[in-house]
This record gives structure tokens, sequence and C-alpha cells, in this order.
């Protein structure tokens, strides 16, 4: 997912955040849709698709030792 929405194929909203937030400074980003049930999903579909190009590759965490997979619990 990252690095789909790195690469701003799908969507430039993370650069429009970006701009509204670090360059401007108005906090009003411009987004495209303009609202979340707008939204098709395909478009959600692409974002979790592999990204198969030269140069980008799977984001690898190293293991946790000190993490017990009973403890983990969602927070969604």
């Amino acid at each position: 997912m990252v690095c789909n929405l790195m690469k701003g194929d799908i969507s430039r909203d993370f650069e429009e955040g970006c701009r509204a937030i670090l360059v401007d400074k108005d906090r009003n980003p411009k987004w495209e849709p303009r609202q979340l049930k707008d939204m098709k999903d395909s478009m959600v579909d692409q974002y979790f698709e592999r990204v198969d190009e030269e140069g980008w590759e799977d984001l690898k965490f190293p293991p946790r030792k000190n993490v017990h997979v009973s403890r983990i619990i969602a927070k969604l």
C-alpha cells in the first residue's frame, strides 16, 4: 500500500495533503474524490495491489522478539 501511495499513480492525494499542511499551510486539501463515499472499490483495490516494477520492493520489518502474538490487539 505504501509503495502505491508514494508512486502517486492512483491518486495525488498524498501530495495534496502535504501541500495543504507543509507548503501553503492552509490545511485545506482538495482531495479527489472529494468525499470518501465517492471512492470506488476498484480504486481501493489498486492501493493494495503489489507493485511489480524494478526498484520497488515490499517493506520488510525485522521480527520482534519481545512481542507475544496473544498480546497484540487490533485498534480498529
